[in-house]
């Protein structure tokens, strides 16, 4: 079942043929660099509970096959996305739960993971919401992964490729800036423990940074 938007998100308007094309086009190669963000997060951490919000088709969930993670839970709201998931890695992951739902409305127990994982989301959910419910969903001593797209003068927010439907995100997407967030974090007792930049070929830049509750 998937949850219902309040108002039609743009995400529901875009396939996973164009997201895929898009993200991993030369020009943009947003893809490989979130891949190997999560692949760090995973080895640094070992977590045994994960959840991945704005997980889409998967990217980076080859990662966690062969782990000793007893519940991997993968979070978006476009089903398709998920379905693709699915087919990927039902076999090689039994124990990958997939939610459709809009992370403004998304719900789970307290105490539930030990890694949360949210790559280019907050730029389209509520900011403040959504890091209220991670701080209770998070186990003490959890670890919440983020990466924030910073702006940049080079580059559009939306990068210009052929895939056209990626431009109805631009109304849309708001960035945030590190600090601002920061101070969000600490009102829900998360602590920055690190914090790294990287740069595409593109010109655009991502600010990675690890808090633990």
């Amino acid at each position: 079942m998937c949850a219902n938007s309040k108002s039609k998100n743009p995400w529901l308007e875009i396939s996973a043929e164009d997201y895929e094309g898009h993200m991993s086009s030369p020009n943009v190669a947003q893809l490989q660099m979130l891949n190997k963000i999560f692949a760090d997060v995973l080895n640094e951490f070992q977590p045994k509970s994960i959840a991945v919000l704005g997980c889409t088709t998967g990217n980076g969930f080859e990662h966690l096959i062969g782990k000793n993670i007893e519940r991997i839970i993968g979070v978006d709201i476009n089903h398709e996305y998920l379905a693709i998931c699915k087919t990927r890695f039902e076999k090689s992951l039994p124990q990958l739960e997939l939610i459709c739902a809009d992370l403004n409305e998304a719900e789970f127990p307290n105490s539930s993971f030990d890694l949360i994982h949210a790559a280019l989301v907050f730029e389209y959910v509520e900011v403040e919401l959504l890091l209220s419910k991670i701080s209770c969903w998070l186990r003490q001593n959890g670890i919440l992964s983020i990466v924030l797209q910073l702006p940049s003068e080079e580059s559009a927010p939306v990068s210009e490729t052929p895939y056209q439907s990626l431009k109805l995100l631009s109304p849309v997407m708001k960035l945030i800036e590190p600090e601002e967030f920061r101070e969000e974090a600490r009102k829900y007792k998360l602590k920055e423990t690190r914090n790294y930049k990287m740069k595409l070929k593109s010109g655009k830049s991502f600010s990675i940074i690890l808090f633990q509750k």
